[in-house]
């Protein structure tokens, strides 16, 4: 099923020509029905190499809910899907310069809590209160490791998912 196919399209006029464009601000009604399923979600590591359309090749056998992986998971544009091990590496020597520098550069500071604070703050806390310390390289990493994790829709759901999508938006 192609997501946009039953959403309402707005007819615009630029420069004195007509164009038409799906209303992409339906996804709210969609997503809102969407979390009714949330309950039933299960989850789902996102293996190296793996792109959205070959999760929902997996889950569902068919590309065509790779649109429902990423509405599901909140996921805008590539930059919110893991990257492969060589794409984490070309990576790190863009931001960093090199795997070395991105090892031993500024760290990451958490207290206990796991919130994020500055090395200021992380040592003005009692030794109890503080948490990690982590090198570029290991808050780079566990940023990555973290969109790995992601949650999927049963495939018995399919059909009542598409049947609502044809119903919401007519």
């Amino acid at each position: 099923m192609k997501y946009f196919q039953y959403q309402n399209v707005i007819a615009y006029t630029i420069d004195g020509t007509a164009i038409n464009l799906t209303n992409i601000a339906e996804r709210a009604k969609i997503t809102a029905r969407l979390n009714q399923h949330t309950r039933v979600m299960y989850d789902y590591v996102i293996a190296d190499e793996q792109r959205p359309d070959t999760v929902a090749l997996i889950a569902y056998g068919d590309v065509k809910y790779t649109w429902l992986i990423l509405l599901m998971n909140n996921i805008f544009s590539l930059y919110d899907w893991p990257l492969t091990t060589r794409e984490f590496t070309d990576f790190l020597i863009s931001k960093y310069g090199s795997i070395s520098a991105s090892k031993s550069g500024t760290p990451t500071y958490y207290t206990a809590a796991g919130l994020r604070v500055d090395e200021i703050t992380h040592g003005l806390l009692a030794t109890a209160q503080q948490g990690e310390v982590l090198s570029p390289y290991e808050q780079e990493e566990r940023d990555n490791e973290d969109k790995r994790r992601i949650r999927l829709v049963p495939s018995k759901f399919l059909s009542g998912i598409e049947q609502t999508l044809k119903t919401l938006y007519r």
